[in-house]
């Protein structure tokens, strides 16, 4: 009777149902293998894409085929900041978007377990379903797996909860592709019995060039060397007091906005302490060069440092004093994504640090520092958005590819650096409001006709629009 309940319980009373078969087009073959295949025009979108070092993914990403004009290690903050912080999903799709590294945090819970989360205490990315908020030090792993994720765009409360250290490097085991590192950093002050077992389940998953570490626990990275004399080691120096004002001023003024103060509050606790328990001490400088010697004669030359952009710019020799030592050099920000690479796009390629760590793409990355997808204007496109593709200006942003074809009809594209533009902008006239005619160009835009302003009848300003036969 067992053996006859197993059998059943292994049949199926509907067949499963038949996926189709997916079918690469032949021009299409030399693409990535995660290419968009289906869909109007999509071989002509795709050569169009191409054209700019670009594709079109089938999870709905812009993508560049080749990265190899960014010459910076690109490392993705907590996995991609599209998806939950703490979930499988968002270190997935880092590593499917082609990150040289994904940057997790694992710490300890009250029964020893490593986890994947980054803060001290529920309430923020993870939620406790009695709304009650935990220290994560004093939570056991069953108490852990109750917890929920939240949406990053409308805090709502997911069906998902978040993973353990041992889910998150499996995870990134079954994704990685060649090259591709996971930055583990730790949050946890613990024994080295602890730190041997972590550095062990690293190297059962992920194996022994597959990962490295960062903390800012200086006495952790150096117990860790001792575990694995050949691992990189970074250390995370906090950040800069300027940056901290900064934040705890846009803190204040967003108080009032329960998301804002939520999305950010945690960038405090990364920022060095200023009022967690954790870190008391003050701020403390390592650019020079007798502080980097130090770094290195505890953490040895397979180290590097980490700073707040605002410290690496304050001290751009610290590039140079590092490269002496052997030392790399990395960067992030406390004060957002656009501030990070505003300072970035101010340096000349040779004052670059050897890696960011941001909440952006690898494509925005290495578009706004190194050009990486310049039009070659090779390729003739015959679609309607193949021809808008191939009209783009080139701080056109492909990261809202989706957002900028609504526009199209209007001949208006997004831009990284100023928002909504126009793509042949007319000579601009003075109080001149533009009307959109039907008339159309050879590129399947409308042809923008000014209307005439007369302001010289005292407050009143008259608008004449163009005639038209329609005018009623």
């Amino acid at each position: 009777m067992f053996v006859l309940i197993l059998t059943l319980a292994g049949c199926k009373s509907t067949p499963e149902p038949i996926v189709p078969e997916r079918v690469i087009p032949p021009a299409l073959l030399h693409f990535p293998q995660d290419v968009k295949v289906d869909g109007a025009d999509i071989v002509d979108m795709q050569q169009a894409l191409a054209d700019r070092n670009l594709y079109f993914a089938h999870n709905g990403n812009i993508k560049m085929l080749s990265t190899a004009q960014c010459k910076l290690d690109i490392s993705a903050h907590r996995g991609d900041f599209r998806f939950p912080e703490s979930s499988s999903s968002a270190i997935a799709s880092a590593l499917n978007d082609n990150f040289n590294s994904v940057e997790i945090d694992v710490m300890l819970l009250k029964d020893g377990t490593w986890v994947n989360h980054h803060d001290s205490q529920t309430g923020r990315a993870t939620v406790h379903y009695t709304g009650k908020r935990f220290k994560l030090e004093r939570m056991k792993l069953n108490e852990f797996a109750q917890l929920k994720l939240r949406d990053k765009n409308n805090n709502d409360l997911l069906d998902q909860r978040p993973i353990t250290a041992y889910e998150a490097f499996s995870t990134f085991a079954s994704f990685r592709h060649a090259n591709q590192k996971l930055n583990v950093e730790i949050k946890s002050d613990t024994y080295g019995g602890k730190l041997l077992e972590l550095d062990n389940m690293l190297r059962q998953t992920i194996g022994l060039e597959g990962y490295y570490y960062s903390s800012g626990n200086l006495e952790t990275l150096y117990k860790l060397r001792g575990i694995n004399p050949l691992v990189y080691l970074g250390f995370i120096q906090g950040g800069h007091p300027s940056s901290i004002e900064i934040l705890k001023k846009n803190l204040r003024n967003g108080v009032k906005n329960d998301a804002y103060y939520l999305d950010n509050q945690h960038k405090l606790e990364l920022a060095g302490g200023y009022g967690t328990r954790r870190y008391r001490s003050k701020y403390k400088d390592y650019t020079s060069s007798k502080a980097i010697g130090t770094l290195v004669r505890k953490l040895g030359s397979n180290s590097g440092l980490h700073l707040d952009i605002r410290s690496y710019t304050q001290n751009l020799r610290v590039k140079s004093r590092a490269k002496t030592f052997g030392m790399k050099l990395y960067t992030y920000s406390l004060n957002g994504a656009d501030y990070h690479q505003s300072q970035l796009r101010k340096l000349n390629r040779a004052q670059l640090p050897d890696g960011v760590i941001v909440d952006a793409t690898p494509y925005k990355v290495c578009q706004q520092l190194f050009t990486a997808s310049l039009p070659k204007q090779r390729y003739q496109a015959t679609s309607t958005i193949g021809r808008y593709i191939t009209s783009l200006p080139v701080d056109a942003d492909f990261d809202q590819f989706e957002q900028m074809l609504g526009y199209r009809h209007e001949g208006y594209y997004i831009s990284l650096a100023s928002g909504l533009r126009s793509i042949k902008r007319a000579t601009p006239k003075a109080a001149a409001v533009i009307k959109t005619s039907s008339n159309i160009d050879e590129y399947g835009f409308p042809i923008i006709i000014d209307e005439r302003v007369d302001t010289g009848t005292g407050k009143t300003i008259i608008l004449t629009l163009p005639s038209s036969q329609h005018d009623r």
